[in-house]
C-alpha cells in the first residue's frame, strides 16, 4: 500500500536526511545506503519500521472497513414486507 511512498533516514554522521523507498525497507530486515552528504555507509535496521508499517496498514484497513460499513444503508421499519 505504501511501497511508493518515501521515508527520510538521518545520517549518524553528518544529518544529512537521505530519501528511501518504503518498498526498500518493507520485506528486508536491513538496508544499506550511502549518505549523499558524506558518503558514508549507512545501515539502516528495519524491524522496527516493518512493525510499525503493519500496525499503520491494519488501522487503515480497519478504517477502510468501517467506511464501507457507514455506506451500506441500514434498514428501516419500513423496508420490510410481510
Amino acid at each position: 500500500m505504501f511501497e511508493d511512498e518515501t521515508v527520510d533516514i538521518a545520517c549518524p554522521k553528518c544529518g544529512f536526511k537521505n530519501t528511501l523507498l518504503v518498498r526498500e525497507l518493507e520485506h528486508t530486515s536491513e538496508a544499506h545506503i550511502v549518505c549523499q552528504g558524506c558518503h558514508v555507509g549507512v545501515k539502516v535496521e528495519a524491524a522496527e519500521f516493518q512493525h510499525r508499517l503493519s500496525e499503520i496498514n491494519d488501522e487503515v484497513e480497519a478504517m477502510e472497513s468501517q467506511a464501507r460499513q457507514a455506506r451500506t444503508p441500514k434498514p428501516r421499519k419500513g423496508d420490510f414486507q410481510i
